[in-house]
């Protein structure tokens, strides 16, 4: 993969760039690196049909890695996929996506008191004046509960149908904000209505702590070349991608949640050794 510096112009940091017009199924889908770097990689296209009988279809899974360093974080990450025809007599329409609605992750609770307060005053007036001055105070327990948001799901473009835009948000523990977890792998099933190739355009915002953002980390994001997709197997175009695979004719029964996960840490459990 070439990778271009372009200095501090509206364009400027790292842009994956298609390494040809026949350059198919790009694996290194997008790419920043700094105080935080945030890689995606395809890691399976399969083309085929909905079913024997349904229309023509394409299976993405997409592998994304968010590595802070330095007590960097981003507090929220949103990734949106924009399917495209190269040809107007094409169709698409992205039919599902991993984890649509509302998940949570890493729950956690934490017990809140608030107490409100008055003063009453108590004056007894003969010769000389008597006054006692109390508070009364009632305090209410609660209960609260946070955690790590995942959500998905499908859009239109322009409100126009069919949905072409997949979508997912992952957003911290506010309660707890130590950043979103360290990856996350996506799947979306489109389906298309010729063999004709099309394209996805990758676009990626995120909220970062005060520290990242002051570093200027993100604020010029450019953007990648789109991805080609190229469902001819006699075309496997420059540099093929080994993870693409076709002929499959059931992709409208496959389970997206069963090819994608969340991962807030990986841990070595053995990492320990003594040296003898």
């Amino acid at each position: 993969m070439d990778m271009f510096e372009a200095g501090m112009e509206d364009d400027s940091g790292f842009h994956v760039f298609n390494a040809g017009p026949n350059h198919y199924h790009r694996t290194e889908a997008f790419e920043r690196t700094g105080a935080v770097d945030i890689t995606c990689a395809i890691e399976k296209v399969t083309h085929g049909a909905l079913s024997p009988t349904g229309d023509y279809a394409t299976l993405m899974v997409m592998q994304w890695f968010f590595q802070p360093k330095n007590s960097h974080r981003i507090s929220e990450a949103t990734i949106e996929l924009l399917f495209e025809a190269e040809s107007d007599q094409t169709e698409i329409e992205v039919k599902g996506v991993s984890f649509p609605g509302t998940y949570s992750l890493m729950k956690t609770s934490q017990d809140e008191s608030v107490t409100v307060g008055t003063e009453a005053t108590i004056g007894v007036e003969q010769v000389g004046k008597l006054s006692s001055t109390g508070k009364w105070e009632k305090t209410t327990s609660a209960t609260t509960s946070d955690a790590i948001t995942l959500s998905g799901g499908k859009r239109l473009v322009k409100n126009t149908p069919p949905y072409r835009i997949a979508k997912w948000t992952i957003s911290e523990n506010q309660s707890q904000p130590t950043g979103i977890p360290a990856s996350l792998k996506v799947a979306v099933l489109v389906s298309r209505d010729t063999e004709e190739k099309f394209r996805c355009k990758i676009n990626f915002d995120c909220k970062t702590d005060w520290r990242t953002k002051f570093a200027n980390v993100f604020k010029k994001i450019p953007k990648n070349d789109p991805i080609v997709f190229q469902p001819d197997p006699e075309d496997r175009g420059k540099r093929p991608n080994a993870n693409v695979s076709y002929g499959d004719e059931k992709l409208g029964s496959i389970n997206l949640d069963d090819l994608s996960q969340v991962t807030y840490r990986t841990v070595i459990s053995d990492g320990e050794k003594v040296w003898r």
